[in-house]
């Protein structure tokens, strides 16, 4: 009785399973045969095809890892210090809607690599981690300052100053209408820039290289704006690799921020003095024995070089043909035609 008993059980077990079985396969089966049926011929099979992403989503996140240790810059320009102090030496600026990458956090002080390729600290409170206004997937084309300072309006036309931004500053255009462009700006909200000094520049592309004369004329504009050790903008003041760095910069010339490096970086020299066309960069030592490069400025014509100098407290034409300078001339360079 106890063997029948026990035989009964197992052939109940047996048939439970069956049916649990069954059920399972008929109702993955329909699953299965859904999904299959959207693949396309070819394809490896239905678990490859759902484990395999979007492109939107893709896109989206290629974006998200790009911008992930970006922030950008709040204010009009912001200095970036060599330590997280105030107290120590200025080394370079930030100015608006400028990505920077995020490197290291420590207090109310945030250290970055900045666009002209300096790492320093700068206050936290001056930028964002969202990065949405410079996000140059979203826009079609950016307009670039080339005047040297610019108002942003809340409206085509006028109304409230949102901000002040300077040379270089590059904002990415939403709309035009009239002689106005809408411009994208830090916190997901937009202003209206107008399209005077200005050019327009597609999205992802680099700032168009423009000519001797056209590089002259910028340079030109920056004549008696403050000298600052540090400086980018004639907002507070400008150095005299600073000078040099921003006005190649909006003129499609990307170059190193401190003189030296812009000595060793441009390759085209120029024999002499007699040689000289306006735009070429005149390099200077600090001393006759010529062993370094400590200075720089720019040929305008006629003898004459601008320069931001710092023993005039700021920028200044100046004769070239004085002994002073002719001792110290460590090299002359080319670039602009």
């Amino acid at each position: 009785m106890f063997s029948k008993s026990a035989g009964m059980k197992k052939i109940l077990l047996v048939a439970v399973i069956l049916g649990i079985y069954g059920l399972f396969m008929c109702g993955c089966g329909k699953v299965s045969q859904k999904v299959s049926s959207n693949i396309p011929n070819g394809s490896n099979g239905a678990e490859e095809d759902v484990a395999k992403p979007k492109s939107s989503d893709g896109k989206n996140l290629d974006m998200e890892n790009k911008y992930k240790n970006k922030a950008v810059v709040l204010e009009t320009v912001v200095d970036i210090f060599r330590e997280p102090d105030i107290n120590s030496e200025r080394v370079t600026q930030a100015i608006f809607n400028q990505p920077v990458e995020v490197i290291e956090e420590k207090g109310s002080w945030t250290k970055v690599k900045v666009v002209d390729g300096y790492t320093g600290w700068l206050k936290s409170k001056f930028i964002d981690r969202d990065c949405t206004s410079i996000m140059e997937e979203k826009y079609t084309d950016r307009a670039v300052i080339t005047g040297k300072t610019k108002k942003v309006y809340s409206s085509a036309g006028g109304g409230v100053t949102l901000k002040d931004v300077v040379m270089g500053t590059e904002l990415f255009i939403k709309e035009k209408k009239d002689r106005y462009y809408e411009v994208a700006l830090p916190g997901g909200i937009t202003g209206w820039i107008d399209t005077k000094d200005t050019i327009k520049v597609p999205s992802g592309s680099p700032i168009p290289k423009t000519s001797a004369q056209d590089f002259v004329a910028t340079v030109s504009k920056f004549t008696g704006t403050p000298y600052l050790w540090g400086g980018v903008s004639s907002w507070e003041g400008v150095d005299c690799s600073g000078l040099v760095y921003i006005c190649s910069r909006i003129n499609g010339v990307d170059l190193p921020r401190d003189a030296d490096m812009q000595f060793e970086f441009i390759k085209t020299g120029v024999g002499s003095v007699e040689e000289l066309k306006a735009g070429d960069f005149l390099f200077f030592s600090s001393s006759e024995e010529l062993k370094d490069v400590s200075h720089v400025g720019v040929y305008v014509g006629d003898g004459k070089f601008i320069q931001a100098a710092k023993s005039k407290g700021m920028v200044v034409e100046t004769g070239l043909d004085t002994e002073y300078y002719l001792k110290r001339l460590k090299g002359i360079k080319r670039i602009f035609e």
